[in-house]
């Protein structure tokens, strides 16, 4: 039992820490992300559905049984008690092609919700990595604004020591004083930040995480646009909407049923010196055929599939455009974010430099504080910039993978 507890304890951690890198936190939440779950679960039922109608000419087997009584004024040639058991076998020749829509439009809006499934899990991993580098993004933000605040708390006991001797003014300390206090707030904020997209991210995966390690993903090739998930889901769906049309438009076509009957019977209470050639065993075989002349709802709902079917095709059509937009746009801001890195690179290696010789001519009093806190101000402000870029250009790759239609898995294994 001693050693039972340490272990449990050790176990416990393990499913703390060990999701750290950014491939490890996506299968994480692929496995476990309850709204996969459910998808999931959506997607079993679907088949299930289908499954139900697999056999389009819908045999059936029924067995009952029932009991009759006659009293009162009955003749001679009646029975009074009769008590039947049956076993009817039946059988759908042609239904004018419903049980076969039916069956295909199960069919089809199983594979466009396997699609679905596959749509959603794309998402949710572009999520689990936006919000894994806006983490990144607050913690290297929390280490610049912690690097600022040594500096100004070292400048400010610089500065305090000066005033106590009288070698400055209490403007000086003051101004050295706001500036920390302020940092400090900026600090208490992000990591208010941070700890919010931590609950984020660790409710997406399920897992508790509080750990994450510099995952970058590798650099894009030329990437072409294939079709989405997404679009074919829409496909799939459009494929279903023509088969309710054939449903619908069923009703006006011939009908043909095949039935057999085995019945039973018994009887009591007749006269059986009239009636000796009562039946006790009967089989009936029955095929009918039906045709309908007219109704009133069959048009109308056929309208209304073939005008849904026209709204699904005109949807498709929509999300094919705009999936090219959103490539084009994804590739473009690509290039857009390295461009800023290269720009914000030079910027933190300037504002570094000035921020140097402004200290050194501070510190000799030079320059007053304002000029100091301005060129520190600076330089912390294009590290943070910098730090954002970095990440940012992570997020623009993962956007310029999964807007170019590729599938999830083979990106997956590329990361």
């Amino acid at each position: 039992m001693r050693l039972y507890k340490p272990v449990l304890i050790w176990l416990g951690c393990v499913s703390i820490i060990n999701a750290t890198t950014l491939k490890e936190i996506i299968n994480s939440t692929l496995e476990h992300n309850i709204n996969i779950k459910a998808i999931s679960i959506e997607n079993k039922a679907q088949q299930k559905a289908f499954e139900g109608v697999e056999n389009i000419y819908n045999p059936t087997a029924t067995v009952g049984a029932n009991y009759s009584q006659l009293d009162l004024d009955m003749r001679e040639v009646q029975v009074g008690n009769t008590g039947t058991a049956f076993l009817k076998l039946g059988m759908t020749l042609y239904d004018g092609g419903k049980n076969q829509a039916i069956k295909d439009q199960k069919n089809f809006e199983y594979h466009a919700g396997v699609y679905d499934t596959d749509t959603a899990k794309k998402e949710l991993i572009l999520q689990v990595v936006t919000l894994f580098y806006q983490i990144k993004t607050v913690g290297d933000t929390i280490k610049v604004f912690q690097d600022k605040g040594k500096t100004l708390k070292a400048q400010y006991e610089r500065v305090q020591t000066q005033y106590n001797i009288k070698m400055t003014t209490v403007d000086e300390v003051l101004k050295l004083q706001s500036e920390y206090e302020t940092n400090q707030y900026t600090i208490a904020e992000l990591k208010y930040q941070e700890s919010s997209l931590i609950r984020n991210i660790s409710l997406l995966a399920n897992q508790k995480i509080n750990k994450f390690d510099y995952s970058t993903l590798p650099d894009v090739k030329n990437l072409t646009l294939q079709e989405s998930t997404e679009i074919e889901a829409l496909k799939m769906n459009i494929l279903a909407k023509g088969e309710t049309i054939k449903i619908a438009s069923s009703v006006n076509k011939p009908q043909v049923k095949l039935e057999n009957s085995l019945n039973l019977y018994g009887y009591s209470d007749y006269n059986n010196n009239i009636l000796t050639d009562l039946p006790t065993t009967q089989n009936q075989l029955m095929v009918s055929l039906t045709y309908n002349l007219y109704d009133t709802t069959s048009k109308k709902r056929i309208e209304v599939a073939q005008l849904e079917k026209l709204a699904s095709e005109e949807r498709l059509n929509f999300r094919r455009e705009e999936e090219k937009m959103n490539f084009d746009l994804a590739k473009q801001k690509l290039n857009t974010q390295l461009l800023k890195l290269n720009s914000l690179k030079s910027a933190v290696q300037m504002g570094k430099s000035v921020y140097e010789i402004i200290t050194i001519k501070y510190q000799n009093g030079i320059v007053d504080n304002i000029t100091y806190l301005d060129a520190l101000s600076k330089k912390i402000f294009n590290e943070a910039l910098y730090k954002q870029a970095l990440n940012n250009y992570e997020i623009a790759k993962a956007n310029y993978y999964f807007n170019s239609g590729v599938d999830y898995k083979s990106v997956l294994k590329k990361w």
